[in-house]
């Protein structure tokens, strides 16, 4: 990540491993089949993921099937529980049956032809499985790599890394909506949005945008970190109104057709991640919002439902299962 580092020999090994493309050099590797799981990367420690690379496609073609419906699993040191899972299309930022912006972050990257990167380090001290699950009926076939260096002793200051996904109808006239809830010690990174809802006030993603991001650090009464606005915590300013993607934020779609508003979003906290040493919960509160006009009409008509979609990105001390934070 830092370029100075490009000219620095290290004592590291490099590891690779490839997946689903059994027509070339790799005959035995297997496809995805419905209700499977299917290995992508499997590296004994100490050492670090640098890369994974995926391209999918989906018996019969159905992207939005495919997006939500094949799952980005990751277990570290032999542990049975997933401390990252959710969908390939969220993890990747890639939104609404691949339909959302290309676009290449320094961590995060979405190419023509469904070539997706992430390049967030995940160090491991024992070992990692990388897996995709299917939780649908159809075969899934593509390519995937993973790259990862064997490092001669874990590093004491590094952390593992965490993805946790959300998928929930909220009424945000009356409910907060949940990012993270965990104890350990490590750092927020950031976090993949959809929103998804039919409430006329909400067209043009109005009175979603007026949530308090909030950030209660280490058990503290009041939030630690509170951004004044859901979109200027996502790096926009007065709602959402074009598509725009750079290293640290990205709109990546907008919709307001036959009635429904879309939007889908990401932030990455580079400069300026929420660090913890015992605890954080983390969450959008609409609550000082709710004399905003659209808030106000929907909260009387009980209109005020929005789907959300979000996978929450963090780094942790020690392993922890994403389902249960």
């Amino acid at each position: 990540m830092n370029p100075t580092d490009l000219s620095k020999i290290r004592p590291y090994r490099s590891l690779m491993q490839n997946s689903l493309w059994h027509w070339d050099a790799y005959p035995e590797l297997p496809d995805l089949v419905p209700h499977g799981r299917v290995e992508l990367g499997r590296f004994t420690g100490p050492g670090a993921v640098r890369t994974i690379h995926l391209t999918l496609n989906m018996e019969g073609g159905d992207r939005t099937e495919l997006s939500r419906g094949v799952f980005l699993s990751v277990r570290y040191d032999g542990n049975d529980f997933d401390s990252v899972f959710a969908p390939v299309g969220d993890f990747f930022c890639d939104s609404f049956g691949s339909e959302s912006l290309h676009f290449a972050s320094i961590v995060m990257a979405k190419r023509p032809t469904n070539s997706l990167f992430c390049y967030l380090p995940m160090p491991f001290r024992e070992g990692i499985e990388i897996s995709l699950v299917n939780t649908t009926g159809k075969t899934v076939l593509g390519y995937g790599y993973v790259t990862a260096e064997a490092l001669p002793a874990w590093e004491v200051d590094s952390g593992h890394f965490h993805a946790r996904w959300l998928d929930r109808t909220i009424d945000i006239t009356r409910e907060d909506v949940p990012l993270l809830n965990t104890y350990g010690r490590g750092h927020f990174l950031g976090c993949h949005l959809t929103a998804v809802s039919r409430c006329p006030h909400f067209a043009d993603k109005q009175g979603i945008c007026e949530g308090n991001d909030e950030f209660w650090v280490d058990g503290a009464t009041a939030p630690t970190c509170n951004y004044l606005g859901t979109e200027d915590f996502f790096g926009f300013s007065w709602s959402w109104h074009k598509v725009w993607a750079d290293n640290h934020s990205g709109t990546t779609y907008l919709s307001d057709a036959d009635g429904e508003t879309r939007l889908a979003c990401y932030r990455f906290l580079l400069n300026d991640p929420v660090r913890f040493s015992v605890s954080l919960r983390a969450r959008i509160n609409y609550e000082h919002e709710i004399h905003n006009d659209q808030l106000r009409l929907a909260r009387a008509e009980g209109s005020g439902q929005v789907r959300f979609g979000i996978v929450t990105y963090w780094y942790q001390d020690s392993p922890v299962d994403a389902l249960t934070v």
